[in-house]
């Protein structure tokens, strides 16, 4: 059969000895790649590549990376959390607990300290004082941010604050000695001259809100710049959010502010940008997922559709939903 090849190679394509040898070699070669497709398609798969996509590994590196950026996440959104455990675990107190009468606004690091509060709680309540904030009430010590329940239920009884004169007005001054000069001085308009009124807590300005008892320039200002900040109040309550009021501030800035058809600074979120939307009740992770929730399931239409958001808690969507423009 192979001479028979050969010859009519030679006849119909007139090719020398060399020539069929060579064609003959590459026919081979041919069939052998021919064959060799099919031969590979009976291989069993190669373990190495089976492991590649192997969904189950997928899935765990998959898992990693989500336990990963949980971890980052949580870390920035707990990092005071965690540093305020870190102290209560380093900073437990050493020395046995001492419970006596004190006075929060007069007592010293020391005393604190004896009566069963944190290192970091005592230096939270000496920085409040240090910014002008009193304990007018037992119940205000309660104001001071994350101070356990159980601490002060146990330090309720020993709370001791000055009472007030019974007249509920300032207490007299004490009469002059005989042969002491009294030096009459001359009366000039205090705070007290002017008489409040009803405001918008929305449009007051530090004029209005100096107006008021226990509200000086810096309460005034920090108010001003804090309603700045979240685009308005939408709930007297708000107003409780400020650092430094005390109860009775909160009480007498809410016996004459009102909110009366309040014009918020709104964020139009079905256009706002991951770099655009900031806001102090939002975090900036908890802002990215909103806006990639967006361009995954479309524009927002209602408050519903918010809640699908896991990062987006609903005590937070409470909060943040007034300042939306859908």
């Amino acid at each position: 059969m192979f001479k028979k090849i050969k010859f009519y190679l030679r006849d119909y394509f007139a090719f020398n000895q060399t020539e069929i040898k060579g064609f003959m070699f590459m026919i081979f070669l041919i069939i052998v790649l021919i064959i060799s497709v099919f031969i590979f398609d009976f291989l069993p798969d190669n373990p190495q590549t089976a492991k590649t996509i192997d969904p189950k590994r997928v899935e765990e590196l998959m898992a990693k990376i989500e336990v990963k950026e949980s971890e980052k996440k949580e870390a920035f959104q707990d990092r005071y959390a965690n540093k305020y455990e870190k102290y209560d675990s380093e900073n437990a107190p050493s020395k046995p607990i001492k419970l006596a009468p004190f006075d929060p606004n007069q007592a010293s690091e020391a005393q604190l300290e004896e009566l069963g509060i944190q290192k970091w709680m005592v230096k939270r309540i000496i920085n409040y004082r240090s910014k002008g904030g009193q304990f007018r009430k037992k119940e205000d010590l309660q104001r001071i941010y994350d101070f356990p329940a159980d601490l002060y239920a146990k330090l309720e009884p020993y709370i001791t604050l000055p009472e007030k004169p019974a007249s509920g007005g300032f207490a007299p001054f004490p009469k002059p000695e005989a042969n002491s000069e009294v030096k009459i001085a001359t009366t000039t308009p205090t705070k007290e001259s002017f008489k409040p009124v009803a405001f918008d807590l929305n449009r007051a300005d530090t004029n209005d809100l100096k107006k008021l008892k226990g509200i000086g320039s810096k309460l005034s200002a920090r108010i001003i710049k804090y309603r700045d900040m979240i685009g308005g109040f939408y709930s007297e309550n708000q107003v409780k959010e400020v650092f430094g009021l005390d109860s009775t501030v909160v009480d007498e800035l809410l016996k004459f502010g009102t909110i009366k058809n309040p014009s918020l600074k709104k964020i139009k979120i079905n256009e706002v940008t991951a770099e655009e939307f900031k806001h102090l009740y939002i975090r900036p992770y908890v802002a990215k997922s909103i806006i990639a929730y967006r361009q995954q399931h479309g524009n927002f239409t209602s408050k519903k559709d918010f809640e699908p958001i896991k990062l987006l808690d609903a005590k937070t969507l409470d909060k943040i939903f007034p300042y939306f423009e859908l």
